[in-house]
């Protein structure tokens, strides 16, 4: 009898576990980088035309005209920020936790860098103000500022022993750079602050060539501008974005990177002429402090407007499943986040019920093909109709998202056809435990027999 109920259970678990195999299609390129900039102090409501800011007071205020930021891309309408401070805001961005500070950010395996650095990606950064130490050692290289001042502060040039050399130069270039673009006092002061920062990052860029990086991009004039030079002139310096962020547009279409612009925090009035803030109790919750930009560009995004109501640790998922990098080890283990849907590509999952070859062919013409296993994730597909075909079974299937299908099951014959309904796929679980429980009693019994007949 036992022998038999082992067999039968054997028979029911089969096929209950089963590995998966990934395929990478060839529909598009993958981003070969990505480069996450962040405008310190720039509410959405300040540049996207859906929104109109106002002041404390009720006053309308004025909006920038930044034609780079929203004339392509997919744009998240309604992301707002858990703490509207730059320091917390920065370490919720990498980790996509919305408690994060900068002591997390040492936390193995917990940020955007530690992903992309287990993948090959070189880390990289410009941060012009209001970083920890912990962002700026996150780095393989970086530019950054421990002078928040806009003028009289020079950057500092960081490295790890095997940054490569050129990209070292580089940065030592960009460093001497700076005093050019920081000459003038006023707004054109405060535009080229900021556009040293844009100018530099599109130089690293372009000097990338093949390789695989992570750069990230922090600005600070526009957050300065809002607290020392109020609405109109805060307005002002967020327009002078505009040619600069172009320049590193052109340079992340030109290499095939993605490009994420957003922001730590927003910006609050308390009229059309008083000076700004964000973080006090008066102007943290106000929609100006806390709705902040997110706009995706880049291989692979689509060209929407995505409505719904996200937050900045959606940002951090999101950005690593456009660079294929969601699901790796090591994962983002305090992320709270949830991947927004930019995307126009869609991951297949094909459960084929046994070990068969499968193809997925779109209008005819093959576009993946794998073997060996019965269970693939058929990666960056295009939206649109498909067939997925194996052995003589196939099935069609419209992506718009993710999606799973099953293929169909080939009709068993004979005795299988008979024990077909008992282990079918949604049953095997169940019928194992029953018979799991089965053979237990089974086993109960008989040393209970033994027993009472003096056999033990």
């Amino acid at each position: 009898m036992r022998p038999i109920l082992a067999l039968l259970i054997l028979l029911a678990l089969s096929g209950s576990a089963q590995s998966t195999t990934e395929v990478l299609s060839d529909q598009g390129d993958q981003p070969r980088g990505a480069v996450v900039l962040v405008v310190d102090g720039m509410g959405s409501a300040y540049v996207y035309p859906e929104l109109m800011p106002r002041a404390l007071d009720g006053t309308p205020l004025k909006r920038a005209l930044l034609f780079n930021l929203t004339g392509k891309g997919a744009r998240v309408l309604n992301l707002t920020v858990p703490v509207p401070e730059t320091g917390p805001s920065h370490s919720v961005l990498v980790t996509g936790c919305s408690w994060a500070d900068s002591s997390i950010l040492g936390t193995p395996g917990a940020t955007i860098f530690d992903a992309a650095r287990a993948e090959g990606l070189l880390c990289l950064a410009i941060l012009q103000r209001g970083d920890a130490m912990s962002m700026v050692l996150e780095q393989d290289g970086v530019l950054f500022f421990d002078d928040n001042s806009l003028w009289g502060a020079e950057p500092l040039v960081g490295s790890k022993a095997d940054l490569p050399s050129d990209l070292a130069d580089l940065f030592q270039s960009w460093r001497d750079e700076f005093p050019e673009y920081n000459r003038e006092r006023g707004v054109p002061g405060y535009v080229g602050y900021n556009a040293w920062g844009l100018d530099a990052a599109a130089d690293v860029v372009g000097a990338m060539g093949t390789r695989p990086f992570l750069l990230m991009v922090n600005v600070g004039a526009v957050d300065s501008a809002g607290h020392n030079l109020g609405a109109a002139r805060y307005v002002e310096i967020i327009s002078g974005l505009d040619a600069p962020l172009g320049r590193l547009l052109e340079a992340c279409e030109a290499g095939g990177v993605l490009l994420l612009v957003t922001a730590d925090h927003g910006m609050s009035f308390p009229s059309d002429r008083g000076k700004g803030g964000h973080s006090s109790a008066k102007y943290s919750s106000l929609a100006e402090s806390v709705m902040v930009p997110a706009v995706f560009v880049g291989p692979g995004v689509d060209e929407i407007a995505v409505t719904g109501n996200w937050s900045e640790v959606d940002l951090a998922p999101t950005l690593l499943d456009l660079l294929g990098l969601l699901g790796k080890r090591p994962d983002l283990p305090l992320s709270e986040g949830r991947v927004i849907p930019v995307s126009k590509r869609c991951d297949l999952i094909v459960d084929a019920g046994k070990v068969a070859d499968v193809e997925v062919r779109r209008d005819g013409p093959l576009v993946a093909r794998a073997s060996g296993d019965s269970r693939y994730i058929f990666r960056s597909l295009d939206r649109g109709s498909y067939t997925v075909v194996s052995a003589g079974r196939k099935t069609s299937v419209y992506l718009d998202g993710d999606r799973a299908v099953d293929l169909p099951i080939e009709a068993p014959r004979g005795f299988g056809a008979v024990l077909s309904p008992i282990f079918d796929r949604e049953n095997r679980k169940l019928v194992a435990g029953i018979l799991i429980l089965a053979i237990n009693l089974l086993g109960a019994l008989l040393i209970f027999s033994i027993v009472k007949k003096g056999r033990f």
